[in-house]
């Protein structure tokens, strides 16, 4: 279900998409009110004992000005990793808003590591920086790890995102796949969703967070899709021999 992508008098404009989904099972219990710029999706009790899951997206750009460097403290947590430190910096350098920096860190790691679904090899931050080479699982963790280096907070986000039969990971008992993406927080606005894989600073009505951590794959989820309509006036970003969506932002 590929976004559609506008002019730009229609990004300013702002577009919204909305969705519903239907869940069941046991597992349901890990979706709960989400909502960061631009995202918000809404849970309630369904028809004999499912779940309701409301998505709405908008377009809106993010009017952030938050500006870059940020200011904050080398995070401690960190590991020693002084070439990822400079990817960091080099990816980021010259931009004087957090956003920007965003944009460019994140255009940056597409450009330097390529997609694949194979889930043996190592996700974690060093081999993936490593090996050039990542799913989502380490797209997102060396995301996280380097905007962090560049005084950015983010976390990883659980989920699942609705994909097409035959796309890698597909469960055809959740019409999609177990996702991971990040957020990025902003001072001036607060967390906006990215997908290293996918877009920058904002998603689609496909993309459903779990509100709490899963440790394994859950075992009792069942999801339909009960509506789905409109458009998101995103972007483009070309990173290498890839193209990541992107979300306007306030410059």
């Amino acid at each position: 279900m590929a976004l559609a992508i506008a002019s730009a008098a229609a990004v300013a404009a702002g577009g919204e998409q909305v969705a519903r989904y239907r869940g069941n099972g046991d597992a349901v219990r890990l979706f709960d009110q989400f909502d960061n710029d631009g995202y918000s999706l809404a849970v309630s009790a369904g028809p004999a004992g499912s779940v309701e899951l409301s998505v709405r997206v908008s377009d809106s750009p993010l009017a952030s000005r938050a500006p870059f460097p940020t200011g904050l403290p080398r995070d401690r947590a960190l590991p020693h990793a002084p070439e990822r430190d400079a990817f960091a910096e080099s990816s980021a350098r010259g931009a004087t808003t957090e956003a920007v920096a965003v944009e460019r860190i994140l255009g940056a790691l597409a450009a330097a590591v390529r997609y694949d679904p194979d889930h043996v090899r190592r996700q974690d931050p060093t081999a993936v920086f490593a090996e050039k080479r990542a799913n989502c699982v380490g797209l997102s963790e060396l995301a996280v790890d380097l905007l962090r280096r560049a005084g950015i907070r983010a976390r990883t986000v659980q989920g699942v995102l609705k994909t097409e039969p035959g796309t890698a990971g597909y469960d055809r008992e959740i019409g999609g796949a177990y996702h991971r993406w990040i957020e990025v927080h902003y001072p001036d606005r607060g967390f906006a969703f990215s997908d290293p894989s996918a877009s920058v600073n904002g998603v689609d009505a496909r993309y459903l967070p779990f509100s709490r951590r899963a440790y394994a794959k859950p075992k009792d989820l069942r999801l339909t899709a009960v509506s789905f309509a409109g458009t998101l006036g995103y972007g483009t970003l070309p990173s290498g021999q890839v193209s990541l969506r992107r979300r306007a932002t306030t410059r």
